[in-house]
């Protein structure tokens, strides 16, 4: 008896404890890494990039947006925003007024999924089979259905307004600005 049940019942508190973990704290808990990449020549000043992705803001989030705010005393050359701003139709706001700072700074920036479209709950294996099937409504396919619609073209022209390069399914070259040699 004790066997039938345990196995089921030791995977049930693992998830339970997996949940509690990223809800309680991963949430929560932002990180700063720093990496030094050798690839300039000796004796140059070294070139700063700060990337910011994987925001996903929500309404009310303050200590996520005082922590936004507070990296543009890293004083970067260059900010690459990789994505993922949203999770809430109503969080280009904030999005922007933690930003405003870093947004000083020479930049680009490229948008992710949640940017376009609201988390749901959903199979990851369907997702995964409708996006092979060009169905994720992105680069000219048609919009999948049921989802919530992020407005994206909000946070795209508060990004352009503030001069940062849109390399969202492009290329492009950043003005001299952001040069360490210049």
């Amino acid at each position: 008896m004790r066997a039938r049940y345990g196995v089921p019942l030791g995977i049930a508190a693992a998830g339970a404890a997996g949940l509690v973990y990223a809800a309680g704290f991963e949430v929560r808990s932002f990180r700063l890494r720093r990496v030094t990449v050798p690839v300039l020549p000796a004796g140059m000043r070294p070139f700063r990039v700060l990337q910011v992705s994987d925001i996903h803001m929500v309404g009310g989030q303050r200590k996520k947006q005082r922590w936004l705010r507070s990296l543009a005393g890293l004083r970067p050359d260059f900010v690459i925003n990789t994505g993922d701003n949203l999770s809430d139709p109503e969080g280009v706001p904030e999005v922007l007024d933690a930003l405003g700072p870093l947004m000083d700074f020479p930049g680009a920036y490229v948008f992710g999924s949640n940017d376009y479209y609201g988390p749901t709950l959903r199979n990851p294996a369907r997702y995964l089979l409708e996006k092979s099937a060009g169905r994720h409504g992105l680069n000219g396919n048609p919009p999948v259905t049921g989802v919530v619609h992020n407005p994206w073209e909000d946070l795209r022209d508060g990004f352009d307004a503030a001069g940062w390069l849109n390399l969202t399914n492009t290329r492009g070259r950043s003005s001299s600005r952001a040069s360490p040699w210049s």
